[in-house]
């Protein structure tokens, strides 16, 4: 059981790497490019190796971090057994962490 809670806690951990350079893209758009209708953004799956984008607007990807433990991933980069997909999209996915991983992103929101 407890390898299934450390795999949880390092895909959160890994996950919760590529929200900060997102938030970063985010914010630089938004000062520099504010009517830009849709902005790449670095896929927030668990690979540390993963250079996929995602092209959504300010609004959308705002809209998923407000949701608290959401991640954007592209299509087939979710890890069933430490996520849950919430909801799909055009080419993504939104995952929510779950079990150990849920609790470590809910304490470093």
């Amino acid at each position: 059981m407890m390898a299934i809670a450390e795999r949880e806690v390092r895909a959160a951990k890994n996950q919760l790497l590529f929200r900060a350079v997102n938030d970063r893209i985010k914010e630089l758009s938004d000062r520099v490019l504010p009517t830009v209708a849709e902005i790449d953004f670095a896929c927030e799956c668990a690979d540390t190796t993963c250079t996929e984008v995602i092209s959504v607007t300010s609004e959308e990807f705002k809209a998923i971090e407000d949701g608290g433990n959401r991640f954007i991933v592209k299509a087939g980069h979710e890890i069933p057994e430490v996520e849950d997909v919430v909801a799909r999209h055009r080419g993504f996915l939104i995952v929510a962490k779950r079990g150990a991983g849920g609790e470590y992103v809910h304490g470093h929101e």
